[in-house]
């Protein structure tokens, strides 16, 4: 009769998905349309200038990703385990290293600016360009590092849509002053650069009300209670999926010198349309992946399998279905692709074409390796989540490049991407393979999901009514009984579990309509996780004053044997243990 119906983990998912995929829309189409202007208003070369930047944007991406992923994750995790005060050090000190990075980033840049340049382009119009458009981003680059980076707390914390519409004003700001500044003050590509550093500005200022939010769960730390220790885990654990952007600086700077090598600007130009194409491709890759990870995180760290294999599940559809349609769209329609960005030259349209239907043959595989990339990151799966970036970002499509450009010219370098696509996901098939059997049975299948080694467990989902309640109690003792729980054991855990779920109920006043429950019984202890979406309710620190119509929640805590408590990402996660 009682079974899970996955509505609750579907609904975080959903609550998250659309903020994020939003926040993930208004970043690259932001980055799409600032190229569009760039090339209709200013003309192709200045497209072949911004690819010569990439590197540098990647570079900084790099590092909001490392740290804004890698703390998120575990400020998450350390919630999942009950440490608050771990989850806070995590969290200030991520702050405090984009900040110190930020203006590191800065500095040396102006600094080194001519050297910078010099290593990017030995075109002198290209460079003069390059350095136009740099001399102004790097003096804003700090913005970059924090809006961004924090975004992925505020995010864990359960506000995704405070992050959402951060970074979407941002980005509305950035294209509205693209407009201004070059078609009305008549600035060149500097007007750009100039553009996204006033976006991020805005961003920034409007995203600090998270600092005063009452509600807010993640604090600063006194700096004398951090510990080195905190930054290192940081970075290790965030260095795997954001090594992704510096290989991708890497081979963007081998890529972009391989091209012009074989067919110099036409090369360039059509590289440049099907790049910044893609970042309309990564809105849903990683509105997906990243909407995908806290949730996944922290329901593995929790040992709910069946809760990460729903939504890596869900995961996988969504980037099949995105990468499979604009695998189709940019296959047939390349010239009108490469129009939409001022492309009229019939040189230029010739090697565009071609380029882009062969490029468009990667982008299903990219679908996958990059949801994989998040995904092994979010179990703690550190070691194949560096390789999925390495060999996905640089080790393949590098080395086929430079061989193929060899033996095929320009279309070795573009079939050099689809091999990396294919060549990454055999990889990850093998690998999964080799750690479930290492692991010995504790990991399984190609998404390595733990099982619970022959203990008996009971996953279910119970609405709001109490007639529910008292069937689910009556369920579960006989499910413990069953399984060998002695008879006075299983009417402890059903009377339990009735008082946990019957108090959750009434302290939302229904308001909630689903609670997740997971039973596992073990060899020395029982234990039964509950989830919901109500309001923050700790029933291990719940008192019970003379009067209070939550009397029976004394009842609990003197049942059981263990009461742990968490709010994670906007969810109330208790888990109750009773020993046998």
């Amino acid at each position: 009769m009682y079974k899970r119906n996955y509505n609750l983990v579907s609904a975080k998912f959903k609550e998250f998905f659309l903020p994020t995929l939003l926040m993930s829309m208004a970043m690259n189409i932001s980055t799409f349309m600032d190229t569009l202007i760039v090339g209709n208003t200013l003309g192709p070369i200045n497209i072949s200038a911004m690819a010569l930047i990439a590197p540098i944007i990647t570079f900084i991406n790099l590092i909001y990703w490392m740290v804004g992923l890698g703390g998120s994750v575990l400020a998450a995790v350390a919630k999942a385990d009950r440490d608050e005060e771990k989850s806070d050090m995590y969290f200030t000190v991520s702050f405090l290293f984009l900040i110190v990075v930020g203006v590191l980033f800065s500095a040396f840049g102006l600094i080194f600016m001519n050297d910078l340049v010099n290593a990017l382009t030995n075109n002198p119009q290209l460079a003069v360009l390059v350095q136009r458009f740099l001399g102004v981003y790097f003096m804003g680059s700090p913005l970059l590092f924090i809006l961004m980076g924090i975004a992925y707390f505020i995010r864990t914390d359960g506000k995704p849509k405070l992050a959402f519409y951060a970074l979407l004003i941002a980005n509305i700001v950035n294209l509205v002053m693209d407009l201004f500044y070059i078609l009305v003050l008549g600035m060149d590509i500097q007007g750009a650069a100039l553009a996204t550093i006033t976006g991020y500005a805005v961003g920034t200022i409007f995203i600090m009300q998270y600092f005063f939010s009452k509600d807010r769960t993640m604090h600063f730390l006194s700096l004398t209670k951090l510990k080195l220790y905190a930054l290192g885990d940081v970075i290790k654990t965030g260095f795997p999926p954001a090594s992704l952007q510096l290989f991708l600086t890497i081979k963007l700077f081998f890529i972009n010198t391989l091209i012009s090598m074989a067919i110099g600007k036409p090369g360039l130009t059509a590289f440049s349309v099907f790049y910044n194409s893609l970042f309309i491709v990564y809105m849903f890759l990683i509105g997906t992946s990243q909407s995908m990870s806290p949730i996944v995180s922290i329901y593995f760290q929790e040992k709910d399998y069946f809760g990460v294999k729903y939504t890596i599940n869900t995961s996988l559809k969504i980037v099949l279905l995105a990468g499979v349609g604009f695998t189709i769209l940019f296959f047939t329609f390349p010239a009108q692709l490469l129009h939409l960005f001022g492309v009229s030259d019939p040189i230029d349209m010739a090697v565009g074409v071609n380029a882009i239907r062969i490029l468009s043959l990667s982008i299903t595989g990219t679908a996958i390796t990059f949801l994989m990339l998040f995904y092994t990151q979010a179990i703690q799966q550190k070691g194949l989540s560096f390789m999925i970036s390495i060999f996905q970002g640089l080790i393949i499509p590098v080395g086929c490049a430079y061989l193929l450009s060899g033996l095929m010219g320009v279309d070795g370098i573009w079939i050099s991407f689809l091999i990396a696509e294919v060549g990454t996901i055999v990889m990850i098939y093998l690998v999964t393979k080799f750690i479930a059997r290492r692991s010995k049975g504790k990991y399984s299948g190609f998404f390595l999901l733990g099982n619970y080694n022959d203990a008996p467990v009971m996953d279910v989902t119970i609405g709001n009514t109490v007639e529910e309640v008292v069937g689910l109690s009556e369920s579960l003792i006989n499910f413990a009984t069953e399984n060998g729980v002695d008879e006075v054991v299983a009417l402890r855990i059903g009377i339990t579990l009735e008082e946990m779920a019957i108090n959750t109920i009434n302290y939302n006043e229904k308001k909630i309509d689903y609670i997740d429950v997971l039973s596992k019984i073990g060899d020395e202890e029982i234990t039964i996780a509950f989830k919901d979406s109500g309001v923050e309710f700790n029933p291990a620190n719940f008192k019970v004053e003379e009067k209070d119509s939550f009397e029976n929640i004394a009842v609990l805590q003197k049942m059981a044997d263990n009461i742990s408590y968490a709010r994670v990402i906007g969810l109330n996660s208790t888990v109750i243990t009773i020993k046998r």
